[in-house]
């Protein structure tokens, strides 16, 4: 996935700029995301949608078509005169990420990048966003939970007789269907990556479970551990699931409402399962995740100095981006990171020379965490005290199954900033008052249909 900033009014600075770049290397998108694009306005208009709109068709018209935004688009941005977040997508991107005006993720995503710029996080606020927007996860569970309300409101409107008018049982009909049709879709993406990984993973997995418990590190506990089992358990339980779900494939067409009744008959057995189809390719998900991970934990544990580089190279960017966040350069917490990204840096040119050996390597990068882990802290006693910590979700590291998940997250209850800095805008935004957010504007002064949307705040 290609990152890329646009920034026609020099809002932000070019550290920033190369800051957001390379965040988006923690955006684990699926593979119909093939560009991102994060746009900010100074000045913009009363809709921020044709500001976005005007400037990609005089500055970017390869990301945009006549009617929708280009395919593998996934556009990310605010407008800051007068303030509002935005979320657009190409129509392949926002199929399958369910960022269309009816569907829960999208405003999940919008609202996702208001704390950060609220509170001059720039930054912050456009990688929330992103990061919400390209969630597969996220996605496929407002899928589930859109399932499970179109069955209450189905059974609802089923029991309410002739009283709704005419117009509004057409309207309430083509939208109904559109939805339909969407979720149809991504129940068959989700269905053919289900067969398709489920036999060769289940191939690999006694071996994956040798390797996870040769693990022998202090970057390695019990709870990670505990992740491992309760995700291949999981996956070792899917196997009846899976050839019950599978026979749903071999009569489901293509191409939806093709080949009769027998193929609509099909159609409504798929859609009907489909939370069934999205949990069970989540813990496939979660357990191909976890087998890169363990093969990650288990280099790093061996030596090998490719990936020992990468994750301290990963975890000083960490460290600059917490940097930022503390702004001042003469705190004392922003001298404390600075030492900690001396250090990283200093190991990461002591490998690069072959210095460190094994066990001086671990114990070194275990000292390194924990030292940041209790810099850290005091980070979000001071920055992130907005946050009700009674009425907070639990800050926790990405586990073992997750794609964001790197070797060290979690032990002795260490969490990166930027899971941190995650963290704080999610509840910032389910804390703050009632109407301090507007309701999604998916319309275009000129007609044009592209998916997505925006909000003011």
């Amino acid at each position: 996935m290609h990152a890329e900033v646009s920034d026609p009014d020099d809002v932000l600075s070019d550290e920033e700029e190369r800051g957001i770049v390379a965040d988006a290397v923690r955006i684990h998108a699926p593979e119909v995301v093939r560009e991102l694009r994060y746009l900010v306005f100074a000045k913009n208009d009363s809709n921020v949608n044709d500001t976005v709109e005007n400037y990609l068709r005089d500055n970017e018209p390869d990301l945009i078509g006549e009617d929708h935004f280009a395919d593998g688009v996934l556009i990310v941005g605010v407008g800051l005169d007068p303030r509002q977040a935005f979320v657009f997508a190409g129509e392949d991107v926002a199929d399958e990420l369910r960022l269309r005006s009816d569907d829960d993720h999208l405003d999940t995503s919008i609202d996702a990048i208001k704390p950060g710029v609220e509170d001059g996080n720039l930054r912050g606020g456009l990688f929330a966003g992103a990061h919400e927007a390209a969630d597969a996860e996220a996605a496929g569970e407002s899928a589930y939970e859109s399932a499970r309300e179109d069955r209450t409101v189905g059974v609802t409107l089923g029991s309410a007789g002739g009283g709704i008018g005419g117009m509004t049982a057409a309207g309430l009909f083509i939208a109904g269907r559109n939805k339909r049709a969407r979720a149809l879709a991504q129940a068959r993406a989700e269905l053919d990556l289900l067969t398709r990984e489920y036999g060769e993973l289940a191939g690999r997995l006694d071996a994956i479970d040798v390797r996870a418990h040769s693990l022998t590190s202090p970057l390695v506990d019990a709870t990670l551990r505990r992740q491992w089992e309760e995700v291949r358990d999981r996956f070792l339980s899917l196997h009846d699931d899976v050839d019950r779900l599978g026979a749903l494939q071999l009569t489901t067409p293509a191409r939806p409402g093709a080949g009769g009744s027998r193929a609509q008959e099909a159609d409504k057995a798929l859609y009907e399962r489909r939370g069934e189809i999205t949990e069970a390719a989540r813990a496939v998900r979660r357990v191909s995740y976890a087998e890169d991970n363990i093969d990650r934990l288990f280099r790093m544990e061996n030596g090998d100095v490719t990936v020992r580089r990468e994750e301290l190279q990963a975890l000083r960017e960490d460290i600059v981006a917490a940097q930022v966040e503390v702004k001042d350069a003469g705190s004392g917490l922003y001298r404390e990171l600075q030492t900690l990204r001396e250090r990283a840096e200093w190991m990461d040119s002591d490998l690069a020379t072959g210095g460190h050996g094994d066990a001086a390597f671990l114990d070194a990068y275990l000292r390194l965490l924990g030292d940041y882990r209790t810099a850290l802290a005091q980070l979000k006693e001071e920055k992130f005290d907005d946050v009700d910590a009674d009425e907070a979700t639990e800050l926790r590291a990405p586990a073992i199954y997750e794609p964001d998940y790197r070797p060290g997250y979690g032990v002795y209850n260490f969490v990166p900033f930027w899971t941190m800095a995650a963290w704080h805008t999610s509840n910032a935004q389910t804390q703050a008052q009632t109407g301090t957010s507007g309701a999604v504007n998916t319309s275009f002064s000129s007609g044009f249909s592209g998916a997505g949307g925006s909000s003011s705040f």
